[in-house]
């Protein structure tokens, strides 16, 4: 009997400090330094890339861009969406940060978790679902999203990229390759968009 208590009681404790240590990491997770204080490369020179915007009226990438325009932080785009999304990301988390402090984490950093839709769908939803035909490479995953293929935001809108905030952060050879994906998928439209 005394052994199931301790156990009911070691459990409990361990539970609290679960549920303190998450909402600790939570906090501190708003704050992007904190974020490159164990993603180093390429992190640390996507926030100073961030700094350089918030001081400048230019930007180089278009997280910057975000970053400049409405404070969005490194956590807003990258902190999972619904439970699950959340979840996972909390488990890729704390087995990063163990490798970290055990001194075998990979450095530069590779993106295990690709950014999700529905983070960019957080902000921007309303221009996604905008109708017509200048629109139809965003609206038409809502209107059929049955015919049309699944591609990320990210796949046409590359985030840490590189760019000329003039042309809104767009890279043919980015854009293009989906522009015929999806065509050739749906069976309409132009292709031979991509040498």
């Amino acid at each position: 009997m005394w052994r199931t208590r301790r156990r009911i009681i070691a459990l409990s404790v361990a539970g609290v400090l679960l549920v303190l240590a998450g909402s600790y990491l939570t906090y501190r997770e708003r704050d992007n330094f904190f974020c490159v204080a164990c993603h180093t490369q390429p992190e640390t020179e996507y926030l100073d890339r961030y700094l350089r915007a918030a001081q400048k009226q230019t930007t180089a990438d278009l997280a910057a861009f975000h970053y400049r325009q409405a404070q969005t932080l490194c956590i807003d785009c990258h902190g999972g969406e619904g439970v699950a999304g959340r979840a996972l990301v909390e488990l890729f988390a704390a087995r990063n940060a163990s490798k970290f402090f055990t001194g075998i984490a990979r450095q530069p950093a590779v993106i295990e978790l690709p950014l999700q839709n529905e983070a960019c769908l957080k902000c921007h939803a309303p221009a996604m679902r905008k109708l017509g035909f200048e629109n139809h490479m965003h609206n038409k995953p809502f209107i059929e999203p049955e015919r049309v293929p699944f591609i990320r935001c990210s796949d046409c809108h590359v985030s840490h990229r590189l760019g000329d905030e003039r042309t809104a952060f767009q890279f043919r050879d980015a854009i293009l390759p989906k522009c015929e994906y999806c065509h050739a998928t749906v069976g309409k439209g132009p292709r031979g968009l991509v040498p």
